[in-house]
């Protein structure tokens, strides 16, 4: 058994079963090479019914109550692939996405997990804030290092719960890589959700993995920056009573966690994720041919989950940051670290002698970086560049692989 596909879902009938009708169509794997396993977060519709009257090859784990995210975890303790796909239940791979993933990972023993490129329904494309994080509804995973580091921590009922996952991957000596001719449809339908309940959890389980993971050096650091970030979204969403919920439990949490034991990263772990290293090497080399001379000043784009990095590099690198732009209107009239936070057009009159991207979400960068070449007529550095498992293809692409209209 190479591969076991695992869905999550919660009175999503139809969605499931068109997922599941799609996977049976297209998985380019022979007979007997793949099973699939779906996972019920206690469906009140007709979800275990159904799936078990279609498709009689399906395994069904039909729970009694919604456990969220972690619910993954009741069918990795009994898959038998080799390899995992986690997937949503409106979530898919394309192409051959599937036998590449594997043909890698058996290939790189070290490399435990592939993310790949997620396309909507409109084409625009979506990915987590630090490329080496998992997808939930879009990686593959090596079974054998979930069973060495754990499944999904139950704390993360949503939000944040691939962070925590990807954080004792990496911490363990593994990679989690990301290509971008790996290719997933992601048709999100709405459902189920509440605004105020994913703004609470976002900001609550970034302050738990802070607490968990981030050596002392760093934690202050990206504390202030993760409370300012999301509560700051939450904020300007409406949502201020789902702000002071999540700070008072996430006090509580860090407590918890420097009573019994910070799980902290190895610095190795801390620098494949946060690249704090990289990034002042990279801005170290690209100030040196910026104009300016000892005055150089530069803007970073955006207040990204990264920011601190970026920051970071560049004061090491001697530049002078003038502002941080970023197009959300809670941050108007406030500051980072003493550099007033702008709109493009706001920042435009201060003629910096570059621009920095700090954002490298996978899915932002280029359309950011279109954005910020529309208004700013300086040097501009990205600090993300995307990586194709077709390393021999000049255009870095497997011939029709990833572009958006051949997903759909």
């Amino acid at each position: 058994m190479r591969l076991t596909y695992i869905l999550i879902t919660r009175n999503r009938c139809e969605r499931l079963l068109k997922t599941l009708r799609y996977l049976a169509q297209t998985t380019p794997l022979p007979e007997g090479a793949y099973e699939t396993i779906v996972v019920d977060n206690a469906s009140h519709d007709d979800t275990v019914a159904a799936v078990r009257r279609e498709f009689d090859d399906v395994r069904v784990i039909a729970l009694a109550e919604n456990e969220g995210m972690p619910a993954r975890n009741h069918a990795i303790r009994v898959a038998a692939g080799r390899y995992i796909a986690f997937l949503d239940d409106d979530s898919y791979p394309v192409g051959d996405t599937i036998p590449a993933a594997i043909r890698y990972l058996y290939r790189h023993t070290q490399t435990a997990a592939l993310v790949g490129r997620v396309v909507l329904p409109n084409g625009n494309l979506e990915g987590p804030a630090f490329p080496g994080v998992t997808l939930g509804g879009a990686s593959v995973v090596r079974k054998a290092v979930l069973d060495q580091v754990g499944g999904f921590a139950t704390e993360f009922f949503r939000q944040a719960e691939e962070y925590d996952l990807s954080f004792r991957i990496w911490n363990a000596g593994y990679k989690v890589e990301r290509f971008e001719d790996l290719v997933f449809r992601h048709d999100k339908e709405p459902g189920g959700r509440s605004s105020a309940a994913i703004h609470q959890l976002d900001l609550r389980n970034n302050l738990i993995l802070v607490e968990r993971y981030l050596p002392g050096a760093l934690r202050g650091a990206y504390r202030a920056d993760w409370i300012r970030r999301y509560g700051t979204i939450a904020i300007e969403d409406g949502h201020r009573d789902a702000v002071r919920t999540a700070l008072r439990e996430a006090r509580v949490w860090a407590k918890r966690e420097a009573s019994v034991g910070r799980r902290t990263m190895n610095a190795a772990a801390v620098e494949s994720l946060f690249e704090l290293e990289r990034q002042a090497a990279a801005l170290a080399a690209w100030a040196r041919n910026l104009p300016g001379g000892k005055t150089r000043r530069v803007v970073i784009a955006d207040f990204s989950k990264n920011i601190y990095a970026t920051y970071r590099a560049c004061r090491l690198a001697g530049l002078n940051v003038a502002a941080v732009v970023d197009a959300r209107q809670a941050f108007a009239a406030t500051c980072y670290r003493g550099a007033p936070i702008l709109s493009d057009a706001d920042a435009q009159p201060l003629r910096p002698d570059g621009v920095v991207l700090s954002t490298v979400n996978p899915a932002q960068v280029d359309a950011r970086l279109a954005q910020l070449r529309a208004t700013f007529k300086c040097p501009i550095l990205r600090l993300w560049e995307p990586r194709f498992l077709a390393a021999n293809n000049p255009r870095g692409r497997r011939d029709g692989a990833s572009a958006p209209a051949a997903a759909a």
